[in-house]
């Protein structure tokens, strides 16, 4: 069985090396029959949010290849002047805003796991009477809990386009939660 799996391997790496024997040969073969010159070609840029990574190609093929002068370049070039200083500033207030309110949210949250944890043992230890209005307690976290859970998403999901009302929506969760609400 071992030499059937050991020949097998064989002949696989043998038929891999040939087949790209013939490729670079082909290709060989056409660079020579094409007499167009690549180095003239303009470069290509792909980007991501973060970084730009230009290509260059070239009668080497060699596409992993990057161009600090064209990178420099594609750079300036594709920089956007949407967002001004002064824009940037308020965006990043708004976001340390946002951090800010998030905090206060899972702060919130340990609370409540702390107070379901204290419910737990004490629902263990418990009588039959104690243990419903301790179950009851229990069902209330749970539902503070999810409700904590949508404002922390709401903070950054719409908190983006319009953080007055959201934020507001939020701090009232937050006093309702603590029995403080709008009476």
């Amino acid at each position: 069985m071992r030499r059937i799996f050991i020949f097998i391997v064989i002949v696989s790496v043998a038929s891999l090396n040939f087949s790209c024997a013939n490729l670079k040969s082909s290709l060989s073969k056409s660079d020579a029959s094409d007499s167009r010159d690549y180095s003239s070609r303009p470069t290509y840029a792909s980007s991501s949010r973060d970084s730009v990574t230009v290509v260059k190609t070239s009668t080497s093929y060699n596409t992993g290849r990057t161009d600090d002068r064209n990178l420099n370049a594609e750079i300036k070039n594709d920089r956007r002047d949407v967002a001004t200083p002064v824009s940037d500033q308020n965006f990043l207030v708004q976001y340390s805003e946002m951090d800010k309110v998030a905090d206060r949210i899972l702060y919130e949250l340990e609370i409540n796991e702390k107070q379901k944890g204290n419910l737990l043992d004490r629902f263990k230890s418990a009588s039959s009477g104690d243990r419903e209005s301790i179950n009851q307690e229990l069902n209330k976290l749970d539902a503070n809990q999810l409700t904590l859970y949508k404002a922390y998403v709401h903070v950054y999901k719409d908190g983006k386009s319009n953080w007055p009302v959201v934020r507001k929506s939020v701090e009232d969760t937050l006093l309702n939660l603590r029995g403080i609400g709008n009476k």
